[in-house]
């Protein structure tokens, strides 16, 4: 089978079938640590790529786009392609402006709008300075950048790129980062003034999900009607250590009536698999996303505290990818260790439906050693399964 052909299968629950090997990406100083650490090299890293980003364990989908392809730890680990995903732009489409550019950092306005100060070393994530919506009157400026060409927001080749999808061997994913009705609107305001926005003004909140999805809905039939993607993802980041970021109470106010819109108008295109993107601890979240027609989530972290056997009792046809406990991979931590890991994932192989890998990107203070093992140890697993 392709790696399209068993993730399909591993998501019908299909007997027989072995899950995927995949890695969901890394940290850039992740990769940059395992081939100083042995990792052989089967494709230089790219020239001057900065060390705060990361790189996807999917296939390459458009060559000139900006997302960088692991190939050293999948041919090393003889890994499967993660879900690609599909390259899409949800911004007015701005150029990026470079504010100030210091040795250490520079500050930059992207194609958002927002106002972000970046290091140009280390793996600190941007600090956010300014967002472009405050309130009515900015949404409302703002919105007015969004037409209907939207030939400018399809990947480059796009005429002969369908056409090569359509024969593709590797699973491909329609959304994630930044489109949620959580995630988006955090993504545009901030999260303690979307907060704030929410009790002051909460129709702006609804109107601006209502223009987006309506917006997203029109692109991306563009995108439907030649390609179908094996999954669709919902980035919503909802949640953290101690739970979720907002009440059952707000969910339900807020978002489910999105969900429903944007579940139905996927299956009208012939698309079952719907997953929701969130870190945290999600238990409390998880009922409400499966009410409303979602059918997988990821990427279970572990830290936050979630009872990934307790998950599957309770929800036995919820897909599952991901909840691979990332710290098992750092440098204080043993084989043992690593070993009762692989214990646990075993079990949750046993129900199907599952692909197991790190519950999010894999950082930098994992180590090679410990990763290969790791790795290698799954793939006898899944083998074995």
């Amino acid at each position: 089978m392709t790696p399209r052909e068993r993730f399909l299968a591993n998501m019908r629950f299909d007997p027989g079938v072995s899950a995927l090997k995949a890695e969901f990406g890394y940290w850039t100083t992740t990769v940059k640590r395992f081939i100083a650490e042995g990792l052989p090299v089967t494709e230089a890293l790219p020239e001057g790529l900065m060390d705060n980003g990361t790189i996807s364990g999917g296939a390459e989908i458009d060559p000139s786009g900006s997302t960088v392809i692991d190939r050293n730890v999948r041919e090393h680990l003889h890994l499967d392609p993660y879900p690609s995903k599909f390259p899409f732009d949800l911004s007015p489409l701005w150029d990026v402006e470079i504010l100030e550019d210091r040795e250490e950092y520079r500050i930059i306005k992207d194609s958002y709008g927002i106002t972000r100060k970046e290091r140009k070393t280390g793996t600190s994530p941007p600090f956010d300075i300014e967002f472009p919506i405050k309130n009515r009157k900015d949404f409302e400026a703002y919105k007015e950048h969004y037409d209907n060409d939207f030939s400018r927001r399809l990947p480059s080749g796009w005429n002969t790129l369908k056409e090569t999808l359509k024969n593709r061997d590797f699973p491909v994913r329609l959304g994630g980062f930044p489109f949620g009705f959580f995630g988006f609107p955090r993504h545009l305001i901030g999260t303690s003034e979307l907060y704030l926005m929410m009790y002051d003004d909460p129709r702006l909140i609804k109107d601006l999900n209502d223009f987006f999805l309506s917006y997203v809905m029109e692109y991306w039939a563009e995108i439907l009607q030649e390609v179908r993607p094996d999954c669709v993802l919902i980035w919503e980041d909802m949640a953290g250590k101690t739970g979720s970021l907002i009440s059952k109470e707000m969910f339900r106010e807020f978002m489910s009536q999105y969900y429903l819109r944007i579940i139905d108008y996927f299956r009208q295109f012939g698309i079952g698999n719907i997953h929701v993107d969130s870190d945290g601890y999600i238990e409390d979240l998880l009922p409400l996303w499966v009410e409303l027609g979602v059918t997988g989530l990821f990427p279970f972290e572990r830290q936050a505290g979630n009872d990934v056997l307790a998950i599957r009792e309770g929800y036995p046809d919820l897909q599952m990818l991901g909840a691979v406990d990332k710290r098992v991979f750092m440098t204080n931590r043993s084989k043992g260790d690593i070993d009762e890991e692989l214990e646990l994932i075993g079990i949750l192989l046993q129900s199907r439906g599952y692909i197991p890998h790190a519950d999010h990107h894999v950082p930098d203070d994992s180590c090679w050693d410990n990763f290969r093992y790791y790795r290698s140890g799954l793939n006898d697993l899944i083998d074995s399964c």
